[in-house]
């Protein structure tokens, strides 16, 4: 049996789904595409990494197949029984550029398990399986987002998240003469796990600091009570909210220029008050806010690191991104991958 998950691009609303937030992610076409069939012991096999684990129990390896391997953990302590089997992976989304690559083998693995045991896995529980097992077996205390996209998505539309209640719809992507672009800046910040964690826990120290429950019952009032640090964080998530929900205004209008607008406006609080971006994915942002025929760039992801999405004019990008590659090699001697990105169905058997 054959499945596929797709990655994600995020257009807006960055750290706020562990936030009780809102977000707007679309499915992209890359995909983790994954082979699942009965084997004597259990086999994880990564075509893009040459890299095979073989296990006679499920335990933690610290290597790759610990996305694929928690998902089984997770499986297991839900009351399933899942024998030994082999799974292989092939995957075209770029590992560490903000696609979220890691949620995609989460789902693909969760679905094809449950396809092919005729499990009758519900969406929810799929997204639920995946996000457990990156957060209480990997160790990354990631939010429903990733997830939620890989299995929900839909061609041609975004999804409006609001990741308390999981209320969602699907808004038109409609970009008219524009699209979307990926700059993965190759820069890979081996703190990028550690510091994703922090700032939860700086969250969590709002929280309890002001005595909330969730992110949603803090007001901008509420920033006076807090100094430094919390102070910038709260305020970061309280408009990246807001701007998540006038993006989809802008996009309902067909203003493209306000969310170009909106992009740049959600990297610079990014960058001053979540403290996530660095000196490469900044030096992109600032050398396109310069540029005609750029409406609008952010960092995407954890950050410390991976991919600076671009709203672009169509047929345009191909200059501006010869330049930017040379001049971004001279300053740190890294190069650019570009990735044009289109939207995509969730996970699906192939």
């Amino acid at each position: 049996m054959r499945v596929r998950a797709p990655g994600r691009i995020n257009i807006i609303g960055e750290h706020t789904d562990y936030n009780d937030g809102y977000v707007l992610p679309f499915a992209i076409d890359r995909y983790v595409n994954l082979t699942i069939e009965t084997s004597n012991n259990f086999v994880f096999y990564s075509k893009n990494l040459d890299s095979k684990v073989i296990l006679d129990e499920i335990v933690k390896t610290g290597k790759w197949a610990d996305y694929v391997i928690g998902v089984i953990s997770t499986l297991t302590k839900r009351g399933y029984k899942i024998p030994p089997i082999k799974i292989e992976v092939e995957s075209s989304i770029p590992i560490g550029s903000g696609l979220s690559s890691s949620a995609a083998l989460e789902v693909a693995t969760t679905f094809a398990i449950s396809e092919f045991f005729d499990l009758n896995l519900s969406k929810l529980e799929i997204v639920n399986i995946a996000r457990e097992a990156e957060t209480n077996f990997v160790g990354v205390k990631c939010g429903i987002m990733d997830q939620f996209a890989s299995v929900f998505s839909k061609k041609n539309y975004a999804i409006f998240l609001d990741t308390m209640t999981l209320d969602y719809r699907y808004i038109p992507i409609n970009l008219k003469d524009y699209e979307f672009y990926l700059i993965d800046s190759n820069v890979k910040h081996e703190l990028a796990t550690s510091k994703y964690n922090e700032r939860r826990q700086e969250c969590e120290e709002i929280l309890r600091k002001l005595n909330k429950r969730s992110f949603r019952e803090v007001t901008n009032n509420d920033l006076f009570l807090l100094d430094g640090v919390l102070k910038k964080r709260a305020q970061h998530v309280l408009e990246e909210n807001e701007r998540v929900l006038k993006i989809i205004e802008a996009f309902q209008t067909k203003d493209l220029f306000k969310v170009g607008q909106l992009l740049f406006e959600s990297h610079e609080s990014l960058k001053s008050l979540y403290e996530v971006s660095c000196n490469e994915t900044d030096f992109i942002v600032d050398f396109l806010k310069n540029k005609e025929n750029i409406l609008g760039a952010r960092m995407v992801g954890g950050g410390f690191g991976g991919g600076v999405m671009v709203l672009v004019r169509k047929d345009s990008f191909e200059k501006i991104g010869k330049e930017l590659f040379e001049k971004y090699f001279n300053r740190f001697g890294r190069k650019l991958d570009f990735y044009k990105l289109h939207s995509s169905n969730g996970v699906e058997l192939v």
